[in-house]
């Protein structure tokens, strides 16, 4: 494939705003050619100033020869069909996690991505291009720590309008911590068992303050701390500790003020901000990535496997104890 992408956005939230928005402005080999939702009005609202068709209904967008690839940002629940119409279509597509809601939904993706013998979905797994992650992982990959043997990752969140359910909270948050304990540790998850607590009952009889900790295939152990309802904005980090050393996501970079008797330091609001420039770069390798033919990032082996451990924390958090995460042999696709 060569010269400008035709990128279709599905879905007009806060991602997939982001993800058009980006396209537009920041992604010089790609354009954004259309733009799908439900609510018309919403769709020509982002679609209208770039010149973008407007469709509402994903199955039309994803089969239009007005677009060569697919952001799929709708609801979760949708993510697993969509999936498959653009590899029946023979789209690539970027998917936002999670890959599917459901373990055998993604792995019949997995399966038929096999079959077609090409990466066509890559998961919106962004930690993946977020500099202060990729600091991390640059000095592991250099032995700066020795072997890594102890993931710790932090997952704090502001109160949502509809508070998650316990499951939820695993599906839609924690597949993020768990893809960056497998990534960072170059492991896979053997074990989880995961605890937790309400944290406002007058909101929600939800655990939406979880402690997560596993067993990594080849030795290493991880803990994961994820909190819906932080009550003072965003934040994410890790900490690896290593045989020689120990290597920590930078702290904030917002200013440290010193004013009438405190020491201050402003949060993120959310997401978008945290990961302004891990969305940018994301959606930049991804389309250099389809016009290359060079699939790269996370993939829907990745999607499969970070779901398979959040459902299985499901499974935890239900019976009390720790449980195995079954973990089918890998498809050469993905060697």
């Amino acid at each position: 494939m060569t010269g400008q992408l035709r990128v279709g956005v599905i879905g007009t939230g806060g991602m997939g705003g982001r993800h058009a928005h980006n396209i537009r402005y920041q992604v010089a080999n790609a354009r954004l050619a259309a733009v799908m939702d439900v609510d018309a009005d919403r769709a020509a609202d982002i679609a209208g100033p770039a010149g973008a068709d407007v469709f509402t209904d994903s199955l039309e967008l994803i089969a239009s020869d007005l677009v060569d690839c697919v952001i799929i940002a709708s609801p979760d629940a949708t993510h697993g069909d969509l999936a498959f119409a653009c590899l029946e279509h023979g789209k690539h597509a970027l998917v936002e996690k999670p890959l599917a809601t459901d373990l055998d939904t993604a792995a019949a993706l997995v399966e038929r991505e096999a079959q077609l013998g090409r990466r066509l979905l890559q998961v919106g797994l962004m930690r993946r291009y977020d500099p202060q992650h990729v600091a991390v992982k640059e000095a592991i990959d250099r032995g700066e720590i020795g072997r890594p043997l102890m993931f710790r990752g932090w997952h704090r969140n502001p109160p949502e309008a509809t508070p998650p359910t316990s499951k939820e909270v695993l599906v839609n948050s924690a597949v993020h911590d768990l893809y960056s304990a497998r990534w960072l540790l170059e492991d896979e998850i053997s074990e989880i068992y995961v605890r937790g607590t309400t944290i406002n009952p007058e909101r929600s009889d939800q655990l939406d303050l979880q402690l997560i900790t596993m067993a990594m295939a080849g030795g290493a152990i991880a803990s994961i701390e994820v909190n819906k309802d932080s009550g003072f904005g965003y934040e994410v980090g890790v900490e690896i500790s290593g045989s020689h050393g120990m290597v920590t996501t930078a702290p904030h970079d917002t200013p440290v003020v010193r004013q009438d008797g405190h020491i201050r330091q402003s949060v993120e609001p959310d997401w978008l901000e945290r990961f302004a420039v891990a969305y940018v770069r994301e959606v930049q390798a991804w389309s250099t990535a389809v016009l290359e033919d060079r699939p790269e990032g996370p993939t829907a082996w990745d999607g499969y496997l970070t779901l398979a451990a959040a459902l299985t924390g499901a499974t935890s958090i239900q019976t009390g104890v720790p449980v195995k995460v079954d973990r089918p042999a890998r498809p050469t696709l993905y060697a």
